[in-house]
Order: structure tokens, then sequence, then C-alpha cells
């Protein structure tokens, strides 16, 4: 049996990473309005579990680097997906008042300004990434999971009013949408460290499962929660107990994938049960 606490790697990897975005931030003092370091330190500061991050990090160090070869991507990574919350949160798109116990952006600052905020975030993750001399495969694996063929695509495929026809279109949707970003974290980790093509060729199988499995668990819990998915949740498709059996196929494939890295992996591969067994 592994002895590797996946709740201790997260919380030691979201330490540095918390340090490094903190100070990251105070580099914006002397050049950015004070208005728009407010609502970007808002946004940034709501809280969450920081998945993407973190788990670029693990890939890291399952290359066997240090993970401060990869707080670059991390970094990028998390203002990415922080923009897309911002966004999404806006009356034009979800039309939410409140994450995680807290107004939206748009209801503390106002509409322009969290447009703005969404902007600039989205920006500054490829300042960071330029700024850290981040190879070019790493900006594209970014660029193309950030944008029409990863989440910006997936999100279009969300608001569309159609029903979703089947399940391959649904599952198409929550690679393109959460799936990108989630692999490209992973991959993105593997990359600062100078992984080999091998090693490449698991980051990506281990983060398109992670990416599919927290979908997959976020369905259940929304089930299990009573909270209405419409009609882009898997179990519109199919039964709570089927729905559980593909999550443990899904977990499944992403922990071999994790363990053919060698023992270093073992953190991602428990970091994939983690997920399956989540409670929110």
């Amino acid at each position: 049996m592994s002895t590797v606490d996946p709740y201790a790697t997260h919380a030691r990897l979201l330490g540095r990473f918390e340090a490094a975005l903190a100070a990251h931030q105070q580099t914006w003092a002397s050049t950015w309005p004070e208005p728009l370091r407010a609502s970007c330190a808002y946004a940034l500061g709501t809280g969450g579990k920081r998945v993407r991050p973190v788990v670029c990090l693990m890939a890291a160090e399952a290359c066997g680097a240090d993970a401060d070869v990869a707080l670059p991507f991390a970094l990028a990574v998390e203002l990415i997906h922080t923009y897309s919350l911002v966004h999404d949160d806006l009356p034009s798109m979800d039309d939410d008042d409140v994450r995680r116990g807290q107004p939206t952006c748009h209801k503390k600052f106002g509409e322009a300004q969290a447009i703005l905020t969404g902007d600039a975030l989205l920006t500054e993750a490829f300042a960071v990434l330029g700024g850290a001399g981040s190879s070019a495969a790493q900006v594209a694996l970014l660029g193309t999971a950030a944008g029409g063929g990863g989440m910006v695509g997936g999100q279009v495929l969300d608001i569309d009013e159609a029903p979703v026809r089947d399940t391959d279109a649904l599952e198409h949707l929550h690679r393109l949408k959460t799936g990108a970003l989630l692999r490209a974290s992973v991959l993105g980790g593997g990359l600062a460290a100078g992984a080999n093509p091998d090693a490449q060729a698991a980051l990506s199988r281990y983060g398109a499962a992670l990416g599919l499995l927290f979908q997959i668990t976020d369905d259940l819990l929304d089930a299990a929660q009573d909270a209405d998915a419409g009609n882009r949740s898997y179990l519109n498709y199919t039964d709570p107990e089927t729905l559980r059996v593909r999550a443990l196929a899904v977990a499944a494939d992403a922990g071999e994938a994790a363990r053919s890295l060698g023992p270093a992996g073992e953190a991602l591969a428990q970091f994939a049960q983690a997920i399956l067994n989540r409670k929110s």
C-alpha cells in the first residue's frame, strides 16, 4: 500500500504556489492602476483548491525536478483559470452573483471592470511565461489549451442552447472546457522539468484522464446535492451507479499513466484517487 499522502502533497505544494502568487502580485504595484490590482487580487483570492497549479508542480516532481522549475507555468495556468471564471460569471454568460461564498467580480466591481480584470489576467499569464524564458512548446501548449481548440471552444459549445445529442458530444465538450487546461497543467509541469517523450505521453494521458474524472465526479456530487446541471450532466444519459463505475475506470487509467513514470509518479496516482473520492 502506498505511503504517499495526496493531501499532504497538495498542502506542501499549495504553500509554495501561494507564496509565488503573492510575490508575483507585488510586481504589479508600480505599473498597474490600483483599481485593477484590487479586482485581480480579489478574483485570485476567493479560494479554491488550486488543482491546476498543484498538479503542474506535482508533474515536475514526478519527472525528477524541483517543483520550483514549474512555478511560472503554474502561475500562468491559474491566471488563465481565474480569468475564465471571472468571464463565465458575467451576466452575458452564466450570470452568477456568488462564487465560493463571495460576490462575483462583476457584482463587486462592476461589469466593465470584471471584463478588464479577465483581460488583464489572461494576458499576464503569457507575460509570466515570457518573463521566465519558458519554451515555445510551453507557450503553445497553454495557448492551445486556453483557446478555441480548448477551454474557449468548450465554453462556446456549452452556451449553445441546443441539447447535447449524446455522451460522446458531452465528453467532447468537457474535454475542451475543463479537460484541456487540466491536461496542459500536467504536461506543462513535465515540459518545465525537461520530461522525455515517453514521460510527456504519460503525463498527457494522465492529464486527460484527470480532467474527465473531475467532471464525472462533479456530476455525481451535483446529483447528490440536488444541483441542476441541465443537459450538460452525464446523468442525463446514464444512472449514478453506471457513472461511478466509469469514474473508477477513469481513475484507474490516470493511476496507471502516473505509475508508468516510476515511483515518483505515485503522488499523481494518489491525487487522482483523492479526486475520485472527493466530497466537494
